[in-house]
């Protein structure tokens, strides 16, 4: 985020949580725009992604609107949509926390997920 425009906006980028939280957006505008570009640079029109994405033309309008605060599962489709990917991957970053090697077995470790109906429940 522009540091002037935390300023404007009264957000401590000093604050360690508050910078997290700011580049955590930055990363999400950033995949958004690329994605974009690439819908652009494909010759896609958002009329074709909406199909695709069993969706309205609006709704990628609205999208690809920077700003807002999509859904993982929205950008992932979107991709799909523009004929890309998105990789996802969670991993530590506190030091004071557990060390990665123990979050790493976890991640992998074949456990029952909730599933309402055909769909998967919130945990």
């Amino acid at each position: 985020m522009d540091e002037h425009l935390a300023g404007l906006l009264g957000i401590d980028l000093g604050d360690a949580r508050t910078s997290a939280a700011a580049s955590d957006t930055d990363a999400v505008m950033m995949l958004v725009e690329t994605l974009v570009r690439h819908r652009k640079a494909c010759g896609i029109t958002q009329k074709q992604v909406a199909q695709a994405m069993e969706t309205t033309q609006s709704a990628v309008s609205d999208f690809e609107r920077l700003g807002g605060d999509p859904r993982l599962s929205t950008i992932m489709r979107y991709a799909r949509a523009v004929g890309m990917a998105v990789a996802t991957k969670a991993h530590v970053v506190d030091a004071s926390g557990p060390s990665t090697d123990a979050w790493e077995p976890l991640a992998h470790r074949a456990e029952p997920v909730p599933v309402a109906g055909k769909r998967r429940g919130a945990a």
